[in-house]
C-alpha cells in the first residue's frame, strides 16, 4: 500500500493561489472581501459578493473564477466546473482556472482531462513551483508515475530541499517498484523534518516490501504516536506483524484500523488469514464473508458512480446508489442519495417513495409523512401517494387528516375506474378501501381481479393482507 499526502499538497497550492490573489491582485475592496471570506471558509458570504460583482460585470473572469472556487469549496463540483469553463472561454490564459479545474477533475477520477488542464497551467507559468508541483501531483493521481517522477525531479533541480517534491518523487518510485531509489529522497525529507509523517510512512512501506519488518515497525509506531488514527499506518503495522507471524498483534492492530476505516475489504481479508493461521476457522470464515461483501459493494458503487459521471442529471442513478447503501446498512449515505435524486428532479415519483420507505424502515414516521406531503404537492392526483399519506397519519393518530387524504384518493381512484376500468385502477381502488378499513369491498375487488389472473402473486399477497386485517379490531376514525 503506497500513499502520498496529496490532500495537503493540493490544498497547499489552492490556498497559496488564494492568499497570493488576496495580497497581490485584489483590484478593489469587493474582490478582497470575497477572497478573505473564502480564506475564512465563509462560502455564503463569498457567493453574495461575487454575484454582486457579476451583476455589474457579467464577463468578469476573476469574479467567475471566484464563484467557481466558492462552489467547489461548497461541494458543488458540477456547477464549479461550469464556472471554470466559462472563465477559460473569456480568458484563455487564466492560469488559476486551469489549475483549479485539474484538481476538481482529478478528484472525480477524470484523470485524462485533469492532466490536460494541469499541463496547460504549468506551461502558462513554467517558473511557478506550486503549478509545477500541482502538475506532478495530478500525474501521480492518474497513475502516470514515470512522468510524475520526472516532474518532481525537475522541481528538485531548482529546489533540492523541497519537501513535497521529495515526498512525491519517493512515492512515484515506490509505485514503479524502484524501492532503493526511493530511499534517498525520503532520507532527505527526514533529515530536514524528522517528524515528517508521510516520509516516514513511505519509508516503512519500502522496508516492509524489502522484508525489513523490524525497521518498518519502528517507523510505524513513531507515526501512530504522533497520529493515533493514521489508518494506513495501522494497516501497515498490522501487515508487518502478520509478516512476522505475530498474528495476535496483527489482529489487534487490524481491529484498530477498522475503527477508522470500517469499509476496507483488504483489512478483513488479512484478518481472515490471521485467524486461519491461529486455527480459528469460524472467525476466519466470518471475516472472509465480510471482505467479500464489501468488495461486491465497492464494485457496485464503482459501476454506479461511472453511470452518474456519465448521466449526472439522471435521478435514477442516485436512486440505485441509495438502494445500494441501504442494502449494506449505510443508512446515512442512503438517505443522502435519495435526497440527491430529488434535488436532481423534484418530479421523480420513485424517489419520494424510496425516501419515505427509508424513513418508515427507520421508524421515523414524521419524516416519512413530510416526504409524502411533498410528493402530494407535485402529484396531487397520485392515488398511491395519497393512500400512504393517509395511512401514515392514521398510524400517528391524526384521523381527520388521514380521512381527508383517503377521501381524495377514493375519488381519484373511482374516477380512473369509471374512465378506464383497467386492472391497475381496480387494484388501486382496493388499496384505498383497505386503507379506509373497508375490507369486504377491498376483498371483493381483489377476488374479481383473481378471476382473470388466478396466479397473480401480487393480488394473492394483497388478498392475504386484507383478510388478515379483516379479523383485527377496526380502527376508530
Amino acid at each position: 500500500m503506497v500513499t502520498k499526502n496529496r490532500f495537503v499538497q493540493v490544498c497547499f497550492f489552492g490556498f497559496i493561489s488564494l492568499v497570493f490573489s488576496v495580497l497581490l491582485t485584489a483590484e478593489n475592496d469587493l474582490f478582497q472581501e470575497a477572497e478573505l471570506a473564502l480564506a475564512d471558509k465563509d462560502v455564503n458570504r463569498a457567493f453574495g459578493i461575487y454575484k454582486s460583482i457579476l451583476d455589474k460585470d457579467p464577463t468578469s473572469a476573476k469574479a467567475i473564477r471566484g464563484l467557481g472556487l466558492a462552489l467547489w469549496m461548497d461541494g458543488r463540483n458540477k456547477e464549479a466546473i461550469i464556472c471554470y469553463q466559462r472563465v477559460i472561454e473569456i480568458a484563455p490564459d487564466f492560469v488559476s482556472a486551469y489549475a483549479d479545474l485539474s484538481v476538481i477533475l482529478s478528484d472525480q477520477n477524470r484523470h485524462k482531462k485533469a492532466v490536460e488542464y494541469a499541463q496547460r497551467a504549468s506551461r502558462l507559468s513554467p517558473k511557478d513551483i506550486p503549478l509545477q508541483l500541482n502538475y506532478a501531483d495530478i500525474l501521480w493521481q492518474a497513475e502516470c508515475y514515470d512522468q510524475a517522477a520526472d516532474r518532481y525531479r525537475n522541481i528538485l533541480v531548482e529546489l533540492p530541499n523541497h519537501l513535497s517534491a521529495n515526498v512525491g518523487l519517493a512515492s512515484s518510485l515506490i509505485a514503479i517498484g524502484q524501492l532503493d531509489s526511493a530511499l534517498p529522497p525520503i532520507a532527505k525529507v527526514v533529515s530536514i523534518d524528522p517528524k515528517h509523517i508521510t516520509a516516514r510512512y513511505n519509508r516503512a512501506v519500502v522496508y516492509t516490501k524489502q522484508g525489513k519488518t523490524e525497521l518498518a515497525i519502528k517507523d510505524l509506531k513513531f507515526i501512530l504516536r504522533q497520529e493515533p488514527k493514521h489508518t494506513n499506518a495501522q494497516f501497515e503495522l498490522g501487515f508487518a506483524y502478520q509478516q512476522e507471524k505475530q498474528f495476535e498483534l496483527a489482529v489487534t492492530t487490524y481491529r484498530e484500523a477498522l475503527t477508522n476505516n470500517p469499509d476496507d475489504s483488504t483489512i478483513y481479508y488479512n484478518l481472515a488469514q490471521c485467524y486461519a493461521r491461529m486455527g480459528q476457522k469460524e472467525q476466519a470464515k466470518s471475516e472472509y464473508q465480510k471482505a467479500k461483501q464489501l468488495q461486491e459493494l465497492q464494485q457496485d458503487l464503482s459501476e454506479t458512480q461511472a453511470y452518474l459521471e456519465k448521466y449526472p442529471n439522471e435521478p435514477k442513478g442516485y436512486l440505485y446508489l441509495g438502494d445500494l447503501y441501504a442494502r449494506y446498512k449505510k443508512t446515512e449515505l442512503a438517505r443522502k442519495s435519495y435526497e440527491k435524486a430529488l434535488q436532481v428532479s423534484a418530479d421523480f415519483l420513485p424517489a419520494y417513495r424510496r425516501l419515505a420507505d427509508f424513513y418508515i424502515q427507520q421508524k421515523l414516521l414524521h419524516e416519512a409523512t413530510k416526504v409524502y406531503q411533498q410528493a402530494v404537492d407535485h402529484f396531487p392526483k397520485a392515488v398511491e401517494i395519497r393512500v400512504m399519506l393517509g395511512l401514515l397519519h392514521k398510524e400517528q393518530k391524526n384521523f381527520k387528516v388521514a380521512s381527508k387524504h383517503l377521501k381524495i384518493a377514493e375519488e381519484a381512484a373511482t374516477d380512473l375506474v369509471d374512465a378506464r376500468g383497467q386492472a391497475e385502477d381496480l387494484e388501486q381502488l382496493s388499496f384505498v378501501y383497505y386503507a379506509q378499513s373497508r375490507y369486504d369491498e377491498a376483498e371483493s375487488l381483489l377476488v374479481s381481479l383473481l378471476t382473470t389472473e388466478p396466479e397473480n402473486k401480487k393480488y394473492l399477497d394483497q388478498l392475504k393482507t386484507v383478510r388478515a386485517a379483516n379479523i383485527q379490531p377496526k380502527d376508530i376514525d
